[in-house]
């Protein structure tokens, strides 16, 4: 349903080939289909030409999805993973449907799930094999171990990171810059979920975290203003580092459509909406 919603066809080339958008016209080479010469330009230049279209090519989708502890935070009965679960599921049944090569990354210092891009039917059970069997635990590796990880991939392509961006620092984010910087086509996709972007808590509240067991006494509604005034600075400095660096940002919020989000994270590089 949320493939539907969406729309197959999310990339093109610019590949000349066999296809049904005209591109160019090219000399006849011995062993090129005849039934793709031009005879009305032969009839006026008495030369042999072939028509050429542009082409759907296949690419590699590698979903990179944060298995982290933190990941298990739920809003209305539904956890940032298994939300997350869902929209990786969904991207993976559009690069199946275009024939397109599928990789999956599930990341976590605890554990990792490493499957290199392939096509077929095959491949595209396994990573909703995988993506069903996650569980959140550990937190997000340093850059060394998640390199290890990214290294075993076979394929440039386009790379879609899901993650809270719960962070001891940076290492989420330097993953996506550093992953752009080998050539990837890069979306973060940031799950959040509506009262955890607003604070919309109330009463005294003691708030664990999840990775370290830390707990902070609050009042949400006192501190709510300053709350929404720092968040905001770090999510305005954290998409200008991104997209600086070529990564397309988009959020993932757990009270709206999964298609709602992943239409966001779809939208072609240098458009912003």
């Amino acid at each position: 349903m949320v493939v539907d919603g969406l729309g197959d066809g999310t990339h093109r080339s610019r590949t000349a080939g066999p296809g049904l958008e005209f591109s160019q016209y090219r000399s006849y080479q011995p062993g090129d289909d005849l039934r793709r010469l031009d005879w009305k330009l032969l009839a006026r230049s008495d030369r042999y030409f072939v028509r050429e279209a542009e082409t759907d090519a296949g690419i590699a989708l590698h979903l990179v999805l944060d298995a982290t502890a933190s990941m298990a935070y739920a809003e209305q009965g539904v956890s940032k993973l298994v939300y997350a679960r869902y929209a990786a599921a969904a991207l993976a049944t559009i690069a199946h449907r275009q024939g397109d090569a599928i990789g999956l990354t599930a990341v976590s210092d605890a554990d990792a799930v490493v499957l290199p891009p392939a096509r077929g039917p095959r491949q595209y059970q396994r990573v909703l094999r995988a993506l069903d069997g996650l569980t959140p635990r550990g937190a997000w590796p340093a850059w060394p171990r998640f390199e290890g990880l990214a290294a075993r991939r076979t394929a440039r392509g386009i790379t879609m990171l899901l993650s809270d961006l719960d962070e001891r620092s940076d290492e989420v984010e330097l993953a996506a810059r550093r992953l752009a910087a080998l050539g990837d086509d890069v979306r973060l996709l940031h799950v959040i979920g509506p009262a955890e972007a607003t604070l919309d808590f109330h009463g005294a509240l003691t708030f664990e975290e999840y990775e370290t067991g830390a707990r902070v006494e609050l009042d949400p509604d006192a501190a709510r203003a300053r709350y929404l005034a720092a968040r905001d600075a770090w999510l305005r400095t954290v998409r200008d580092g991104l997209e600086r660096r070529g990564v397309l940002y988009a959020e993932l919020r757990l009270d709206e459509p999964v298609a709602a989000g992943l239409r966001r994270a779809l939208v072609p590089h240098g458009r912003r909406g």
